[in-house]
């Protein structure tokens, strides 16, 4: 497969060389940049980066707890529920079965 010259890439390609030895010192982005005008500018994208990756940490972490707050309160509310429903079919069986007990007891002699 052949590679197709385009107009403008040869001269666009040696600009850029020439840029490069004008700047002549590493670190420089722009010609006339200092080598510590760069620096700085990366050491200020650096503390940007870190400082969004920890809000986003505290994000994720904010919300995890969230949704962990969110379960408990579901199976709190699921336990209720189910502690309800039991204690409601307890009730009824000693309402029903309290008569019987009772007429259980007056008939047996007691014994001491």
């Amino acid at each position: 497969m052949a590679v197709k010259n385009r107009p403008g890439a040869a001269k666009q390609a040696l600009a850029q060389q020439r840029a490069e030895v004008r700047r002549s010192a590493p670190g420089k982005r722009f010609v006339g940049d200092a080598a510590a005008q760069s620096r700085e500018a990366r050491e200020a994208e650096r503390e940007r980066v870190e400082q969004l990756a920890a809000e986003d940490a505290i994000a994720r972490a904010e919300t995890a707890e969230r949704e962990r707050l969110e379960e408990i309160h579901e199976e709190a509310l699921s336990d209720i529920l189910s502690d309800l429903v039991r204690d409601t079919w307890q009730l009824a069986r000693t309402l029903v079965s309290a008569p019987f007990r009772i007429v259980r007891a007056i008939r047996t002699p007691r014994t001491a």
